[in-house]
């Protein structure tokens, strides 16, 4: 009970704080990226499109680059974080097998959620529990990167994804956790409809675009082709960049965010008709299609409008062989997408 004459507000205690103070601690811990542009320290990121639009591999590759260093989507990346994969989609078996298929046998120090802490997250009854056991195994290994898939195996049965209050809860305890990297769905469109940017699109609340501090889509133009757009959906402290064109090359099991066959060119100089024979293997192009791409690929500028690929004959040969760093390629955005919204 209250003492006799002290009201409530007299019993809290007092936390002040003056613009300049808040400022000059901004200054003293100014906000880092891990990933310029994509990934801020401590934030809150979601990242959200159709099923089979390589959400899981650019996953993947993220983790990549922040336990090894390197570059993530043509940004460098100093790496050596300690970074967690929680993956409750599938059985750890299952997504093993992607990950064989990814790493081979060099596979950087990344943890992954056990399978007994996964069948106790999806037996929790709310979303701290759930959550709470996250947070629980982030702190125990220290890590400071922590991709979830998906959003929606957060909430327990009887929660609504469309309400709310649900989805806020969810953020909510997400702040337990260290930079958060959020995979989440978009709604299917009926037959015949392609898919659509936006962070509406996200399946369930209005929240999920709202609450995290950087959301990403990714889109599929055509899903017989090799091809996904990397979009900025919402910055909240940075700018949105311009769509990003990505390739995905099943041999390397990678996307790369340039012309397809830049990265096959960064080694040395190919033969025209090297290339050519493993399109087919890469990409799934026969050899009408991967001539017209060794036709753009000539077609490369650097930035200082001069080509970026030069070719040569060497007997009865073409030698390709890229002497400047290209300029990525402007992006038309297929018919059927509608500009970007937050």
């Amino acid at each position: 009970m209250n003492a006799p004459g002290i009201g409530l507000s007299a019993q809290i205690p007092r936390h002040s704080s003056t613009v300049a103070a808040l400022i000059a601690e901004a200054r003293r811990n100014p906000l880092r990226w891990l990933v310029p542009g994509i990934v801020i320290e401590g934030g809150q990121h979601v990242l959200h499109g159709r099923e089979e639009t390589f959400k899981t591999m650019v996953t993947l590759q993220l983790h990549e680059a922040l336990a090894t260093g390197g570059e993530f989507l043509g940004r460098p990346v100093n790496g050596k974080y300690r970074t967690g994969i929680v993956q409750l989609e599938t059985k750890l078996n299952i997504f093993g097998s992607r990950l064989s298929r990814f790493f081979g046998n060099d596979a950087p120090p990344i943890e992954v959620f056990p399978s007994t802490l996964r069948l106790a997250v999806l037996n929790g009854k709310q979303p701290k529990d759930r959550i709470g056991i996250i947070a629980a195994w982030a702190k125990e290994y220290n890590l400071s990167f922590v991709s979830i898939d998906s959003a929606v195996k957060l909430f327990p049965s009887n929660c609504d994804l469309s309400r709310p209050e649900q989805a806020s809860e969810i953020f909510n305890q997400l702040q337990l956790l260290p930079t958060i990297w959020m995979l989440a769905h978009d709604r299917k469109m009926a037959q015949g409809f392609g898919d659509q940017l936006g962070n509406q699109e996200i399946v369930g609340s209005g929240r999920f675009a709202q609450d995290p501090d950087i959301v990403h889509q990714m889109i599929r133009p055509d899903g017989r082709a090799p091809r996904v757009i990397f979009n900025w959906g919402k910055v909240r402290d940075g700018e949105k960049s311009d769509p990003l064109e990505l390739w995905f090359d099943k041999l390397d099991f990678r996307l790369y965010p340039i012309h397809p066959y830049i990265h096959l060119l960064r080694p040395g100089a190919r033969f025209e008709e090297e290339i050519v024979q493993e399109a087919e293997q890469r990409y799934g192009w026969k050899e009408r299609r991967a001539r017209e791409f060794i036709a753009t690929l000539k077609k490369l500028c650097t930035c200082d409008d001069v080509a970026a690929i030069s070719e040569r004959q060497e007997g009865h040969k073409k030698l390709l062989e890229m002497i400047g760093e290209p300029l990525p390629a402007a992006i038309d955005l297929p018919d059927g997408l509608i500009g970007p919204t937050t």
